[in-house]
């Protein structure tokens, strides 16, 4: 069984090289322009982040308790709903195009948190590896993952509109609402490890700063 799932994992990987690159690279485009985009806020905005933030450390600092249920919760229901929407995009002809926005903006957010908190000082880039990179070891492959589900059957289903040529479409949607559903564990994964892993880490950068 787990040679049949290996060898239908590298074909898979094989026939999809292609997209893969190419959610890679959105992912990456949006990671750098989350980046960036720091550095056009208005200095209001950068203060009221810097107020959160500070409080945040100062919280970790007087080892103040973590309300790990509150963070779990908020992570599955980012995480299903980026899930779902992704979903939702792979079952329309057209939907290839906002499922590769939902994956720019889930790159988005990655490099401006990273972006805001390196740009605070060296403690600030410690801190964002302890914070950012523990959850997103999971977080980025399977987003990217995600990306390609949905963009090769949204692709599939134009291919299908465009020649007129019929598909068993109930057993690939059960198929790919299967994989989907895959997806959906492993990032309830990283939200296991953004909940338990990630504040140990952040407690240690913060006791080295």
């Amino acid at each position: 069984m787990w040679k049949n799932f290996k060898y239908g994992a590298s074909g898979h990987f094989r026939e999809q090289f292609g997209l893969y690159l190419l959610v890679f690279f959105i992912l990456l485009a949006g990671i750098v322009a989350g980046a960036f985009s720091v550095r056009m806020m208005e200095e209001s905005q950068l203060n009221e982040i810097n107020t959160y933030f500070y409080s945040f450390i100062d919280g970790l600092t007087e080892q103040q308790p973590v309300n790990t249920s509150l963070i779990l919760q908020r992570s599955l229901l980012q995480n299903g709903s980026f899930i779902l929407a992704l979903w939702l995009c792979g079952t329309v002809f057209i939907g290839f195009i906002p499922a590769l926005c939902l994956v720019f903006y889930r790159g988005y957010t990655i490099g401006f948190t990273v972006g805001f908190l390196a740009g605070q000082n060296m403690g600030g880039i410690l801190f964002s590896l302890g914070a950012v990179f523990p959850q997103n070891i999971i977080y980025v492959p399977v987003t990217i993952l995600a990306g390609v589900l949905a963009v090769s059957f949204s692709l599939m289903l134009l291919k299908r509109r465009v020649k007129g040529k019929l598909i068993p479409f109930g057993a690939y949607l059960f198929q790919y609402t299967l994989a989907m559903l895959m997806v959906v564990f492993l990032f309830a994964a990283g939200s296991l490890v953004e909940t338990t892993i990630t504040p140990v880490f952040m407690r240690a950068v913060v006791s080295l700063l």
